[in-house]
């Protein structure tokens, strides 16, 4: 006789197994699901079939090109162009307050890729905004983005581009300024101006003892810097960058990119028309400035003529204004200039290294970038300057070297900066 749950027969519900508990109830099919009901007909709105309403046209949301020319401290800012990570630059505050603003608002683009510690009073960015033209209220739209941007960077003006504009691509030309300081410096400018005392220290092998040993002999750096102007290579002034990927050459030659082909940049390319470099010499103000020397003389006008010489002279002003400028350039022909005034090279030496085209024929770095200003950005050449080509001009006939003075030349224009000089 076979026992319940045995490999005689099922196991009945309700049996006890040898455990003595119940076995489980057995499993009940599952339910079907209810029949789905068909969705209503979406109500149309008006009489006939969808097909007879007119298809509705998308609006596109207007946008127009604004120029901006700004002015900042660049102290504490990394440069100019965006960079990634946590890093502070001008094109990235600019885009920050611009969204705040006036939302949407397209990345700004800058004229000069200054670098890290070099300023400007008359930098040129260019940035794409929604709205229309008589939506625009440039004096209230430039108070408004003054009051989102950081204490070191303002908007000077805004006006709408013309068409076509473009800040970079635009321009035919820039001004720039190097400010040096030869004699006791004010504390309240030392990331204003370059105090020569540190390179006069390493290129002379020891410290001045008076302050008539800093002093530049300006008429020798006049007499160089007429050498250096015109139309030259200047590869000599450019100092070496490190190896760059091929993002930058996707935006200019993409049938190159595409390839992975990278021109190598030669001397043909360097060539640079120089039509204003100048070496001027700045008074020097009150120190400390305005009333504050009335208030530490106990109102005696410690700030007038006395306080002035008591710290000496040598405030000197390099201006420099061209249609391009290679990587440092302007940095480079400062120190040079610093070099001939100091006595330690000669101006027909500088010029000798103008003409060999090697960076190597010049033993020193470049000038800090904290004494460099961005002046002006040139869309319009000055009168009297003639727009030349950044390359290798024409060889006059009979002539072996084509490195002549320029006398007025210009800029090509189109041409993007290779490296900007800051």
């Amino acid at each position: 006789m076979l026992r319940p749950g045995s490999a005689g027969g099922p196991l009945q519900h309700g049996a006890r197994c040898r455990s003595g508990r119940p076995p489980p109830p057995p499993l009940r099919p599952p339910a079907a699901a209810p029949p789905r009901r068909p969705r209503a007909a979406a109500r149309r709105p008006g009489p006939g079939p969808a097909a007879a309403l007119p298809a509705q046209p998308v609006r596109q949301q207007e946008s127009h090109r604004l120029k901006l020319t700004v002015a900042y401290d660049g102290t504490k800012f990394a440069g100019f162009q965006w960079q990634a990570g946590n890093v502070r630059t001008v094109q990235g505050e600019l885009e920050k307050a611009a969204a705040r603003v006036m939302m949407p608002a397209s990345r700004a683009v800058g004229a000069s890729r200054t670098d890290g510690g070099a300023h400007a009073v008359g930098q040129v960015a260019h940035l794409d905004a929604a709205g229309s033209v008589g939506s625009f209220d440039f004096e209230a739209l430039a108070l408004a983005l003054n009051g989102a941007l950081p204490e070191d960077l303002k908007v000077r003006t805004i006006e709408l581009a013309p068409p076509g504009f473009d800040s970079h691509f635009s321009s035919l030309g820039k001004e720039y300024a190097y400010l040096l300081e030869c004699g006791c410096p004010s504390p309240h400018e030392a990331k204003l101006r370059w105090w020569v005392y540190d390179r006069h220290s390493e290129r002379s092998r020891g410290r001045p003892q008076r302050d008539a040993q800093l002093r530049l002999d300006v008429a020798a750096m006049r007499e160089a810097a007429e050498l250096l102007k015109g139309v030259h290579d200047y590869s000599t002034f450019a100092d070496k960058k490190r190896p760059s990927g091929l993002g930058r050459l996707k935006r200019k030659k993409p049938h190159l990119a595409e390839r992975g082909i990278k021109p190598e940049r030669t001397s043909e390319k360097n060539f640079r028309h120089v039509w204003k470099l100048e070496v001027l010499e700045e008074p020097r103000p009150a120190w400390p400035p305005g009333d504050l020397g009335a208030v530490a003389e106990g109102g005696g006008g410690g700030g007038g003529e006395g306080a002035a010489e008591g710290l000496g002279s040598g405030r000197v002003r390099v201006e420099v204004a061209g249609n391009g400028f290679l990587y440092r350039m302007v940095r480079v022909i400062v120190a040079l200039l610093v070099e001939v005034g100091h006595g330690r090279m000669t101006p027909a030496a500088a010029r000798a290294a103008l003409e060999a085209g090697d960076r190597g024929v010049l033993p020193f770095e470049a000038a800090p970038p904290h004494g460099l200003y961005l002046l002006k950005v040139f869309y319009e050449l000055p009168p009297g300057i003639e727009a030349v080509p950044r390359s290798r001009p024409p060889r006059p006939a009979g002539d072996g070297d084509g490195d002549g003075d320029g006398g007025d030349g210009g800029d090509g224009g189109g041409e993007a900066e290779e490296g900007e000089e800051a």
